[in-house]
């Protein structure tokens, strides 16, 4: 069961850290080239870097994943999911070389697979897992906690094209399945599940 859940976002984008015994898990980890407005929110909140002990990425886009060298540089560690490893090499792609973002590296690096995630969430004292939520990106994933609330990036019940709408179908298929009833996403407030998901037209259950 978390401690307790702290928004520590700016720039309209979100940022969480979700509390246990063993510190802080951070969800998503700021814009390229914002080390010091990043720091200057963890300050206001009383935060110390070294509080934080591993970080967490939605998806691999410029305003979730813009200082993870930084933050692995202060000996946070950076979990991947295994869907999301052909991602992070095209992330220095969308950044304008003037936002100075600083290419991830292996080092201080853990891949998990979606069925080792509960364990690895036991570690630390939190109970969920983490599930592939694809739609708004490929590489989208959101981390389900029991309690019925779900960090869920981007996801939103439109899509772009109608394979991407097939796959946020699926995703918030997925989130129901596991009982989630709250969101908190990626940019904005807090959501109620039932009320995002109806806006989507939920996909019937694959024959397969």
């Amino acid at each position: 069961m978390p401690f307790g859940i702290l928004n520590v976002g700016y720039d309209s984008t979100n940022y969480y850290l979700v509390g246990s015994t063993f510190g802080f898990l951070l969800i998503d980890a700021g814009w390229p080239g914002t080390w010091g407005k990043l720091l200057a929110v963890l300050k206001r909140n009383d935060i110390d870097l070294d509080q934080i002990h591993s970080m967490l990425i939605t998806h691999y886009h410029p305003d979730h994943a813009g200082l993870v060298q930084e933050l692995k540089a202060k000996g946070i560690e950076l979990i991947v999911v295994a869907e999301q490893q052909p991602a992070i090499p095209l992330l220095k792609s969308l950044i304008k070389p003037e936002y100075n973002y600083q290419p991830i590296t292996p080092d201080n690096t853990r891949v998990i697979t979606t069925a080792q995630s509960r364990e690895w969430l036991a570690s630390l004292a939190l109970a969920g897992e983490i599930i592939h939520t694809p739609g708004h990106s490929a590489d989208s994933i959101s981390l389900v906690l029991d309690q019925g609330i779900a960090f869920t990036g981007d996801l939103q019940p439109y899509a772009a094209d109608d394979e991407s709408q097939a796959l946020v179908e699926r995703s918030f298929q997925a989130l129901r399945e596991r009982g989630v009833e709250w969101m908190y996403p990626g940019h904005g407030p807090m959501r109620p599940l039932i009320y995002v998901s109806q806006q989507v037209k939920l996909c019937p259950d694959d024959p397969s």
